[in-house]
């Protein structure tokens, strides 16, 4: 029977092609928004290499040091000595990492440029200062070598790793494991060569990754009693369920540290720590709490697919005054009321599915053109950056089902009370409609 309507529906559907062709657009147009909404907040919160841990994650990003006796704030990244008191004596978490945000150690650095020992070339380059606990927490993937060790870190060794790409723009090939390269005339030992990363994975992305006890203005930056520097702080909780027990014990050393201060106290300020979630949303606006952004998201998306079933309901009213005298005929020939609203709903989910398909297609064609807009990084201002997607990235299955699923049950209702309207005329008020 549903095969019969089928074929039927594809018969009406190239016989009407003006309401076909619009009630497809409409229904594609609503997939593509709401999954391009889902592919950008996939790509930045779930599990990916690198940041294969992403649900499990804590960020610290800055510190606030308040002033004791009178009105004054600092607000910016954390200092060494507040890294090594507050957070890596945690016992709570699996590992606690510690880097730098590239564009702040641009700030405090200026252009960084990396070269051959002794050559002319010289290359722009994106460095982040990282331990050695970085490479633990995060999977790169190396094709040569590895990370600095603990010792390299403790020690202040000018090791270095290199991206696959910057390899190659210095040495024109990436076997280049225990070479030198220089960093800003200062020369460093290569340890590891990586497969470059995207810009998308803005936890780790860079060039090239040192460990910063090798630069001085990455230790010996501080102020406000040495609460604030240039460091920000990944802990890796063992599972999700473990925040509310790290959180407890952040707190707890934070009111310990705030005993052997004089002058300022460190508190933690605007929701911090953050999940991986909450910081992509704090990223899009800071001003608003994460789960407000939630909220207010979750409803644009629903508005993306709200409001073209509306429309679409509108376009079907239409068309079914049109057809009143066919549905009219249908009922005298026998047809029953459920057998035609069956029909015409199989119609529309015929035109359902095809939308849904062109709107998937869509979503992409729109993330690849604008993968810079959508994706890009919020910050590394000073760099040209190429936006780097990965398939697992950009496919979100999931996320489209659950969108087809709400898309289709909004057009049936959209269909619906149109067709049992006018499936409400009498056959004779129907066939001799005009």
């Amino acid at each position: 029977m549903y095969k019969q309507y089928f074929r039927q529906a594809w018969n009406l559907m190239t016989q009407n092609r003006f309401y076909s062709t619009v009630y497809i657009i409409g229904t594609g147009m609503a997939i593509a928004m709401v999954m391009v909404l889902a592919i950008v907040f996939h790509a930045r919160t779930a599990n990916i290499a690198p940041e294969i841990h992403r649900d499990r994650m804590l960020l610290v990003p800055r510190a606030a040091a308040i002033k004791k006796d009178e009105q004054g704030m600092m607000n910016s990244n954390l200092s060494r000595k507040t890294v090594k008191e507050c957070f890596y004596t945690l016992q709570t978490p699996e590992l606690v990492a510690v880097g730098t945000n590239p564009d702040n150690l641009n700030y405090l650095i200026g252009d960084i440029y990396t070269k051959l020992p002794g050559g002319a070339d010289q290359f722009k380059t994106m460095v982040m200062s990282t331990d050695a606990n970085f490479w633990k927490m995060f999977q790169f993937s190396f094709i040569h070598g590895n990370g600095y060790l603990q010792a390299d870190f403790e020690s202040g060794i000018r090791k270095v790793v290199l991206s696959e790409t910057m390899a190659r723009k210095i040495f024109g090939k990436t076997d280049v494991i225990n070479l030198s390269v220089m960093v800003n005339e200062i020369e460093y030992n290569i340890s590891g060569v990586v497969k470059d990363v995207s810009s998308v994975m803005s936890l780790v992305y860079a060039d090239i990754w040192v460990p910063y006890t090798t630069l001085s203005s990455v230790t010996e930056t501080s102020n406000a009693e040495n609460i604030v520097g240039a460091l920000q702080v990944y802990i890796l909780a063992k599972e999700p369920a473990d925040f509310p027990k790290i959180r407890k014990e952040m707190e707890q050393k934070r009111l310990l540290y705030n005993t052997s201060l004089k002058e300022y106290q460190y508190e933690f300020r605007d929701g911090i720590p953050y999940t991986q979630k909450e910081f992509v949303l704090r990223e899009m606006d800071y001003r608003e709490k994460p789960h407000v952004l939630m909220w207010k998201y979750s409803l644009i998306g629903l508005i993306f697919l709200l409001v073209p079933a509306v429309n679409l309901s509108g376009l079907t009213s239409s068309r079914m005054r049109k057809r009143i005298s066919e549905l009219g005929i249908r009922k005298a020939f026998g047809a029953n009321r459920n057998t035609l609203i069956s029909q015409v709903l199989v119609e529309n989910l015929l035109l359902t599915f095809i939308g849904g398909i062109i709107g998937l297609i869509l979503s992409y064609i729109l993330i690849l053109g604008l993968k810079g807009l959508l994706l890009g990084p919020s910050y590394y201002t000073n760099m040209n950056i190429n936006v780097k997607l990965d398939p697992e990235m950009m496919i979100n299955f999931p996320i489209f089902i659950y969108a087809f699923i709400v898309c289709v049950l909004l057009n049936l209702l959209s269909a619906f009370f149109p067709v049992w309207r006018a499936t409400k005329t009498s056959i004779v008020e129907a066939i001799n409609d005009k």
